[in-house]
């Protein structure tokens, strides 16, 4: 996400984007970029592995049971949706540039709102999905009504953790998007014109090929 608003598990990054800021206050001392890919595309697929050094996890759109869940009102909110392969290979080639980086490094594999990911969805699985629509001022007051919620945390998550940091991530990542936090800018891709991005319905077409 290129805003760490209403996502609290990440407020260690705007601490280290606070101190780069700080060194470079009067000159460039540490030249660096913040890679900003949205989400990754390969979480579209869990519970399939798509990427050999990155864990399934699920998120709000739940392909696999033909579900998701939105902010009413915020269908076109934006999603960058980024394969990990795709960011790999993005970052070796920016390791590799001679030129200065910018200091924001918005990397746009796909630029999707909800509603065009929920056709994806559908034309992917086949069936329309059943969509929970929560309201803004709901998830505000730290409430979460919908029919469904996270149930697979990362492997480092306690059991005891686990239902408050699932239902933490699915406000957050709803909240943050309808506020345009997940619609990533696309300066790597100015930077490599001839890359060309992983689309997303060719991914999840393979992806879920065969799969019930």
């Amino acid at each position: 996400s290129k805003d760490i608003v209403d996502l609290d598990w990440w407020r260690g990054k705007e601490k280290v984007r606070k101190y780069l800021e700080e060194v470079n206050a009067d000159g460039i001392i540490l030249e660096y970029t913040l890679f900003q890919p949205g989400l990754f595309l390969d979480y579209l697929a869990f519970p399939y592995k798509t990427a050999k050094h990155v864990d399934p996890l699920q998120s709000v759109f739940d392909f696999q049971n033909r579900r998701a869940t939105v902010v009413d009102g915020h269908e076109d909110a934006v999603m960058t949706l980024t394969t990990v392969a795709d960011l790999a290979a993005v970052v070796a080639e920016a390791v590799d540039y001679d030129g200065r980086w910018p200091t924001i490094g918005g990397i746009r594999g796909n630029r999707l709102t909800f509603s065009e990911i929920l056709d994806i969805g559908r034309r992917v699985r086949g069936l329309s999905f059943t969509v929970d629509k929560v309201k803004a001022e709901d998830l505000q007051a730290g409430k979460l009504e919908a029919s469904w919620g996270l149930e697979a945390v990362h492997s480092t998550v306690s059991e005891d953790q686990a239902s408050a940091i699932l239902k933490a991530v699915s406000i957050g990542i709803l909240l943050s998007s309808s506020k345009g936090a997940w619609d990533s800018s696309d300066e790597l891709n100015q930077m490599f014109p001839d890359y060309y991005f992983t689309r997303a319905e060719d991914f999840l077409a393979k992806a879920w090929e065969g799969k019930p």
